[in-house]
């Protein structure tokens, strides 16, 4: 079972995982989210992400892996098709781990958390 991490942790890892990505991204995701991923991040968690090494190495949290998953769901798939594919994977993966912390229940919520936050 993995180790509860804080929310700014998360952001931490999720602000590095699209510095590493780029621009090409990181303009497809509406500014009011990435300022809350920005301004809520632990900034003295400097997170490192190795571009050699495969993103499912980096030793990301789940809650950060959820994170990216929704940001590509609502950002980066670029046909319905994409986005049915993503969520026949998501819902493979929750049956795989069925009750473990990367549902497809937990995505939703940090998605919708930090979409209130960019809201605010």
């Amino acid at each position: 079972m993995e180790e509860r991490i804080s929310q700014s942790q998360v952001y931490a890892e999720v602000y590095a995982v699209l510095s590493a990505l780029g621009g090409e991204y990181i303009r497809k995701i509406p500014q009011n989210v990435l300022n809350v991923i920005a301004d809520q991040r632990d900034k003295q968690l400097e997170k490192k992400i190795n571009e050699e090494i495969p993103l499912e190495e980096q030793n990301l949290s789940q809650a950060a892996i959820a994170m990216l998953a929704s940001l590509k769901l609502d950002y980066w798939c670029e046909t319905e098709q994409e986005k049915q594919e993503l969520r026949s994977l998501l819902h493979l993966n929750d049956e795989k781990q069925s009750g473990a912390p990367l549902s497809l229940d937990s995505k939703k919520a940090w998605i919708a958390m930090l979409k209130n936050k960019a809201n605010r």
